[in-house]
């Protein structure tokens, strides 16, 4: 992008038709335009730059094309004998616009830099309640009446202008806006930001007080691109094109052909030394204490390089190499004091510069206490306020770098953490230096019903959506969770087999087992591999997010299907019957299941013995339930114990002592001819308890 826009070929054929024309001397309210090569030819050619008008007395006054205050411009006509309005045709249409605003009793806000006489000019005509703001947070605070104007600073960028009107709408108010950016400063910006991506390293063209030109380097700088602000081909340097393929040259609306031609011919000289330099030799390697970190410098790169002590300049070269920065920069600082009005921060320059209160960290963000000596990042809200000092944010810096850092994750898809500040409607809120929405079917893998427990921790997540002209940040737990599950899952098949003992945890409950997660893969561990005793529900033995270990017994990758057991890793308890349980002893267990042959009795969980039918009772037993019933509690001898088998032979009838020993002996005569008489009976050791499979 190379050339004057309109409005500065108006404002210089104005100043060459004065110059011709006349009466002289010729004045100028201020610089024409910003630009030091133009203004200082004017100069030599008779324009004389004046700042107020008390030096003026007759000749012509020019008006700078940024406009001038209603107030200014009297005095002007008044004083000189010719007034010339140099004012651009858009500056002025923006004027229009605030005055018209102001007449339908309008609350009039300007998107803009308010330090830039542009802006002082419009809110001079937009009435006593006018505010210049730069982005919606700076409306936070504001009170704002039912009606609304908004206009723009004709350099700014149409993001920021549609960003404040987005903010005021959801304030309620009734906005009506005017859409006074320069379309050449459209274009311009538009250009840069599409030339940025294309390439390895952009150089912008023109003044150092340009706002045009602060704004296309600040989109070629946020487009990841390496970027610099030059005036002159003199300040190119070599060792910003080492590694670069591909340069892009851009120019403010105010920079003359030639000093962009300049440019472009000492790129290309430096181009080919570059190229020389860059052949194989032995290097020297730079170490990181010798390149302190500089941000937002023009004209310097994102990291310096300090020279040693015995090279130090002296008191004049040391100021006049002071860095110079603008409104819109980030820069580095270090807190030297803060009280209730603010703090006061040390950047490097001549003086210090001011961070007010409501400027130190956003309203409803976490507590983001400063305190001396902190290094922090500010934006430069503006370079003279008045007072003679920097006007600084470090609510705007951390917003601007917070917006890098998440349109970095987004393109990269990396993970970001951030607390969750507050439950609304639909989701959770979350600080990620900005304001995050997380919807709640995002918070998961699975549905969620209470969504408070959430506030105050800390989730990883993913941004799905951004939009920054909308502040619109939205973010998912759930992307990061899937990924990771499927990680897993895939990790888990790769390495299972059948045998090994793995950890797992509860994932759900069901009347026939019980769904444990190995990691990314859910095993099922039936009802009766719980434990080695019988089981009547799941629930008994396990809940939800227990953490246990199970053995995997089959495993079917075709199917997706793999079977667990629990009581695998059990000890067993047929390993200690023998000890526990000797023939002769007499037990206590409970009747747990009756057959037709007899009834079976617990007499610990996972081991089970058979009270044949004929050693229920003394007398003549024609069905077991007869003599006892299922939960039964019983007393009973042991007759025979087969660990191998795990079979253990019971008799009531011989724990009960006191049954006199005559009517032992007959029922035993009687229980014979019973058993003689029946066919398909059992005795205790030819019929095994159930095993617990």
């Amino acid at each position: 992008m190379m050339g004057y826009c309109p409005g500065v070929e108006n404002a210089l054929r104005k100043v060459r038709e004065a110059l011709l024309n006349g009466p002289r001397p010729i004045f100028s309210l201020g610089p024409l335009i910003h630009n030091e090569h133009v203004t200082g030819e004017l100069a030599e050619a008779g324009v004389r730059v004046v700042d107020d008008l008390s030096a003026v007395e007759g000749g012509t006054v020019i008006l700078r094309t940024h406009g001038t205050p209603l107030e200014e411009a009297r005095q002007a006509a008044e004083r000189a004998s010719n007034v010339v309005d140099a004012t651009c045709p858009f500056v002025a249409r923006a004027q229009d616009a605030a005055s018209r605003f102001r007449e339908e009793g309008r609350q009039v806000f300007v998107v803009g830099d308010e330090n830039h006489p542009e802006v002082k000019a419009i809110l001079a005509r937009a009435g006593d309640n006018a505010k210049a703001v730069a982005s919606p947070a700076d409306i936070e605070n504001q009170k704002i009446s039912g009606k609304v104007g908004v206009l723009a600073q004709t350099t700014a960028r149409e993001e920021d202008f549609l960003d404040v009107v987005d903010a005021l709408k959801k304030r309620g108010a009734d906005v009506a806006e005017a859409s006074t950016i320069c379309p050449a400063t459209r274009e311009r910006q538009k250009a840069t930001l599409e030339l940025a991506r294309e390439c390895d390293l952009v150089l912008v063209v023109g003044g150092r007080t340009s706002a045009n030109c602060g704004q296309l380097l600040k989109i070629a700088r946020q487009a990841g691109t390496e970027a610099y602000l030059v005036g002159t081909a003199g300040e190119v340097k070599s060792e910003w094109l080492r590694g670069k393929k591909v340069v892009g040259i851009t120019s403010g609306a105010s920079t003359p052909d030639r000093i962009v031609k300049e440019v472009a011919g000492k790129l290309e000289e430096l181009e080919k030394n570059v190229h020389r330099e860059d052949q194989p030799k032995e290097e020297t390697p730079t170490t990181a204490s010798q390149e302190p970190e500089k941000l937002g410098e023009p004209g310097e790169p994102a990291g310096g390089t300090r020279g040693h002590a015995d090279e130090m300049p002296d008191g004049k070269e040391m100021f006049e190499k002071l860095p110079e920065v603008r409104q819109g920069d980030i820069i580095k600082g270090t807190v030297v004091s803060i009280d209730e009005n603010g703090a006061m921060v040390d950047v490097g320059l001549k003086s210090e510069g001011f961070i007010p209160a409501n400027e130190i960290s956003r309203r409803g963000a976490p507590d983001q206490d400063i305190k001396p000596g902190d290094e922090i990042s500010v934006y430069v809200l503006s370079v003279d306020s008045g007072e003679g000092g920097l006007r600084l944010s470090k609510r705007r810096a951390d917003e601007e770098l917070a917006w890098q850092r998440l349109e970095n994750a987004r393109v990269e898809g990396k993970t970001i953490e951030a607390p969750v500040i507050q439950e609304v409607k639909g989701g959770l809120v979350v600080d990620v230096g900005v304001r995050g929405f997380v919807p709640a079917s995002q918070v998961e893998r699975g549905y969620v019903s209470d969504l408070g427990k959430y506030v105050g921790k800390t989730l990883r997540m993913k941004v799905l959506e951004l939009d920054r002209r909308k502040n619109r940040v939205i973010l998912s737990q759930r992307v990061v969770l899937e990924e990771e599950h499927e990680r897993l899952k895939e990790e888990t098949w790769a390495t299972i087999a059948e045998g090994q003992v793995r950890h797992g945890v509860v994932k759900g409950i069901t009347d026939f087992g019980v769904f444990v997660d190995l990691g990314g893969v859910d095993g099922l561990l039936h009802i009766s591999e719980l434990a080695w005793g019988r089981v009547r529900h799941p629930s008994e033995v396990v809940k939800e997010g227990d953490e246990i270990d199970v053995m995997v017994l089959r495993v079917d990758k075709e199917k997706g299907k793999i079977s667990l057991g629990r009581k695998q890793v059990l000890p067993d308890p047929w390993d200690t019957v023998e000890s526990k349980y000797p023939a002769g002893s007499v037990v206590t267990g409970v009747v747990t299941r009756i057959a037709p042959f007899g009834a079976f009795v617990e007499l610990e969980p996972g081991v089970e013995g058979l009270v044949h039918i004929s050693e229920l009772s003394y007398e003549r037993v024609a069905r077991p339930e007869d003599v006892v019933k299922v939960g039964d509690t019983v007393r009973a001898k042991v007759l025979r114990v087969r660990p191998a088998e795990r079979r253990i032979a019971l008799s009531i009838r011989e724990a009960d002592v006191d049954i006199e020993p005559e009517l032992k002996a007959a029922s035993s005569v009687q229980q014979e001819k019973q058993d003689a008489a029946q066919t398909g009976t059992a005795s205790g050791d030819e019929e095994a308890p159930e095993r617990v499979s």
